[in-house]
């Protein structure tokens, strides 16, 4: 266990991935952690395995997985957020002064929700780029400047109903905000001491993420050119 403190508070970083899922399915949309196999949402909830509809956080990393969980999942993107709980069920579990670093996944609409929130920070980037003279390599300015604004905002993750092909689901939006209390201004100051780091990765997911895109090379390989 390692611990960041900032002034008054402190931030535990767990050895082990202290790892969420965000379960969309219509009797449940809400974060769930543990095992809830053979439960329903009540169960889980009575059984302090559900970690509410929401969460605000200081984001420490966010990777792009290619993944399978069978038998739903082969070979699908999903979006790894690493983060640090503000407000919600996975902050309330711990003292007012203090959180913990934690994890999830994004997928399919949650997941794209994501990317075009993070391509308004990469067109200002370019834009201020343009605008200051095009000086340096625009992929790296722009790269920094994403980060920089990933460090002053803090993101909401929530639940939203909406009607499928298949009847109703959950997906989660996703907005930002900048930091108002105390706490949200040194969750992020200890989410850039984290981010980067060994421990923002979780060797499941990268061995998982490793083996699906050997599998997917060869397909790649053969499709004809033009593909």
């Amino acid at each position: 266990m390692h611990i960041i403190q900032i002034n008054k508070f402190a931030f535990r970083v767990p050895e082990l991935p202290a790892r969420y899922r965000a379960n969309c399915s219509k009797e449940w949309g809400c974060f769930v952690h543990g095992d809830t196999k053979g439960m329903n949402v009540a169960k889980a909830e009575k059984a302090g395995l559900t970690k509410g509809e929401f969460v605000e956080m200081a984001l420490c990393d966010v990777h792009e997985r290619m993944l399978t969980f069978e038998p739903h999942y082969l070979n699908e993107p999903f979006i790894e957020i690493w983060g640090i709980p503000t407000a919600g069920e996975m902050k309330a579990q711990f003292p007012e002064q203090a959180s913990q670093v934690c994890t999830f996944l994004l997928h399919r609409r949650s997941k794209d929700n994501l990317g075009r929130l993070l391509e308004v920070f990469s067109q200002n980037a370019f834009t201020e780029w343009v605008n200051s003279g095009m000086e340096g390599d625009p992929n790296k300015v722009a790269f920094e400047k994403i980060q920089q604004a990933q460090f002053n905002h803090i993101f909401r993750f929530q639940f939203t109903m909406t009607e499928g092909s298949y009847g109703p689901y959950y997906f989660i939006e996703i907005t930002e905000k900048k930091p108002e209390s105390e706490l949200e201004k040194a969750a992020l100051e200890a989410a850039k001491q984290v981010a980067g780091t060994s421990f923002c990765l979780d060797p499941m997911l990268v061995e998982n993420d490793k083996q699906c895109r050997n599998r997917l090379s060869p397909m790649k390989e053969a499709l004809p050119e033009g593909n």
